[in-house]
Formats: C-alpha cells, sequence, structure tokens
C-alpha cells in the first residue's frame, strides 16, 4: 500500500538546492515499500476548473518563473507519461462524480518537477499530472482525492506539490535564512494538530479557526495549500498523518512534507 505525500516546492531555487529539506526529499523513496509504477501528482501550478488529467510521452519542462539563476532554466525533467494510469484516474473520478478532462498537451511545470527531481533525479517513473481547483470547498477537494484512494493499492504514489504557508507579502527572497514571522510557526503547528489528530471539520474551516490562516494562506493564493487537502482525502482509508519535515525560509515560506497513509 502506498502513501501519500503532501511536498512542498518552495521557491524555484530549490531545485538547485542542497539543504535539510532537499535532504528529506532524498530520502523519500526509502519510505515506501517498493519503487511505484506511476507518480499521480497534483500541482498548484496548475489551476482548471474541472478536474485536468495530463499525460504525454514525454512531458516537456515549464520554466514558468522569471528572474532567476540560468542553471533553473537549463533544467530537464524529461518524464514519461502513462495513459493506462491516466485513464484508471479518469475513470476513479467519473465514478465519484467529479467533472474531468484528459490534456496531452501541457507540460510539467515547477510545482511538478522541482520536487520530483529531488525524489526521482533520474525521471525513470512515469508521471500523471493533475490539476487543482482553488475555488472548491476543502470538502470537495477532500473528496477528489478519496476518490482516487484505490490507486494507492496499484503501486501508484500520490504527491500534492504546493505549501501549506505561502505568502508574498511577507517573503523575504534576498535573506532565505531571515528570521521566521511566529505567525508562521503558530499556524504550521495548529495544522500538525489537526492532521494529526485527522480533524477534518476544522481542516474544512480552517479559514476560521486556525490562527493567522490569513496569513498563512491569503485569499489570492489558495492555490498552494489545496494540494494538501487532496493527498489528505487519497488515505482516508487509513486517517494515518505524520509530518516527516518542516522548516521556514525566506521568513514565511514554509518547507513541510506530509505523510498521509502507512506503507503496509
Amino acid at each position: 500500500m502506498m502513501p501519500s505525500f503532501f511536498i512542498a516546492h518552495g521557491a524555484p531555487l530549490l531545485a538547485i538546492e542542497n539543504n535539510a529539506y532537499t535532504e528529506a526529499l532524498n530520502q523519500l523513496p526509502s519510505l515506501l515499500p517498493r519503487k511505484p509504477r506511476a507518480i499521480v501528482i497534483f500541482s498548484a501550478h496548475w489551476e482548471a476548473h474541472d478536474q485536468m488529467v495530463g499525460t504525454m510521452d514525454t512531458f516537456p519542462t515549464i520554466h514558468d518563473f522569471g528572474g532567476f539563476p540560468q542553471a533553473l532554466y537549463e533544467i530537464e525533467y524529461p518524464a514519461k507519461g502513462d495513459r493506462e494510469v491516466a485513464d484508471e484516474t479518469i475513470r476513479l473520478l467519473q465514478e465519484a462524480g467529479i467533472p474531468v478532462a484528459l490534456n496531452t498537451t501541457r507540460g510539467l511545470d515547477h510545482g511538478h518537477w522541482v520536487v520530483l527531481r529531488h525524489i526521482y533525479p533520474d525521471a525513470d517513473i512515469p508521471v500523471v499530472a493533475l490539476s487543482v481547483n482553488p475555488n472548491l470547498t476543502v470538502t470537495e477537494q477532500y473528496q477528489i482525492g478519496k476518490a482516487l484512494s484505490p490507486l494507492r493499492e496499484k503501486d501508484i504514489l500520490i504527491l500534492g506539490s504546493g505549501g501549506t504557508v505561502h505568502n508574498f507579502s511577507y517573503m523575504n527572497l534576498r535573506e532565505s535564512d531571515s528570521d521566521t514571522f511566529e505567525w508562521a510557526e503558530q499556524f504550521e503547528d495548529w495544522l500538525q494538530t489537526t492532521l494529526t489528530d485527522w480533524n477534518v471539520e476544522d481542516l474544512a474551516n480552517y479559514r476560521e479557526v486556525a490562527p493567522h490562516a490569513e496569513k498563512a494562506v491569503p485569499a489570492y493564493g489558495t492555490e498552494h495549500f489545496v494540494p494538501l487537502v487532496y493527498v489528505m482525502g487519497a488515505a482516508d482509508d487509513e486517517r494515518t498523518a505524520k509530518r516527516l519535515h518542516m522548516s521556514i525560509r525566506y521568513g514565511s515560506l514554509s518547507h513541510t512534507l506530509w505523510q498521509f497513509g502507512d506503507t503496509k
């Protein structure tokens, strides 16, 4: 049984950095019961009204950012697609009554490849790319993830790439190790308790009950939070959550790694 994971993709520079967080990502394959057949991954940087499921023979690498070192723009992550897994993903969503469509033209954005290249640097695991819809309720997002839970029984790894504290208004991108805002740590502490207790009700109402939610997850940036909800829903059958890493860079950009479900 494959667990599912939420992985913060941080700033694009994470792709070429070596630190405690990237070391945690490097170790993720060792937590799995076996090498995955494929990876199904939600990215905060692919927003769509209906759920999109993407596959290609080989995905092009999208460099969807600006103002960073040239080395980032030279990175390629030529992952293969898997049409069979994509079709199975679509079937599960349709059976759950979720509007879904196949996409065969969009490459992998940095929400996909920044984390994937740390976990499987050889791009040797087929990928199915998934969009997010921040306009859905948390309950609806959770149900999308829950619909995909059977994939975990078929050695398919489900990942969500985003950020639990992600607010450009408070980031100091010129100083990666600047002092952390206390409110960011308080939000992460609340989230750890809520997820570990599998308190879906409080999670669904996080904007009202979580401390400093308006700063941690600003109204204009909820797309980075919702991948967490999808992958949590994918482990609804086990309801176990474990935070494997948490650190904060640039004052308020959290690097969190969450495992949902056990490796059994």
